[in-house]
């Protein structure tokens, strides 16, 4: 459950994330996916954004396993990507991680949102979104 009532959103769970982008975009139907760990399933994970490139990679903390995600990759080697660390408690470098999709009418992905929760005090937030001006987007959307 989300409690509002403070100046930035915080959420029980990961899946308060869901909630959150959709009233963050203002559009009901994004296509919302959980981000996890491909080595051990582990839902927590860090991130490393550089937001001027649009690139976003993240890493297990219970594995070390790390991934480029999205179409990232075609940016990464310029990037200066940073640690995130959560805005409001500062300490925090896990998240819970979910990526939505707004779509064309034939079903492409034409933008992207990043969305989080910090898995120390919860707090809710977007680090990053683009748009996305091609198609088709299924291989960018089976790299999460």
């Amino acid at each position: 459950m989300i409690d509002k009532s403070r100046e930035y959103w915080h959420g029980d769970c990961a899946d308060d994330i869901d909630e959150f982008l959709k009233e963050y975009t203002e559009v009901t139907d994004i296509d919302i996916k959980s981000v996890v760990c491909h080595a051990c399933g582990s839902d927590v994970l860090s991130l490393r954004i550089d937001c001027n490139e649009e690139a976003i990679q993240v890493k297990c903390p219970a594995c070390g396993e790390k991934k480029i995600i999205l179409d990232c990759e075609e940016v990464w080697e310029d990037a200066r990507p940073r640690l995130s660390k959560c805005a409001v408690c500062k300490t925090s470098k896990e998240h819970n991680v979910k990526v939505g999709f707004i779509r064309r009418e034939n079903g492409d992905a034409k933008w992207v949102y990043i969305g989080s929760r910090c898995t120390n005090c919860g707090v809710l937030a977007s680090y990053l979104d683009w748009k996305i001006t091609y198609g088709p987007t299924d291989e960018i959307e089976k790299n999460i």
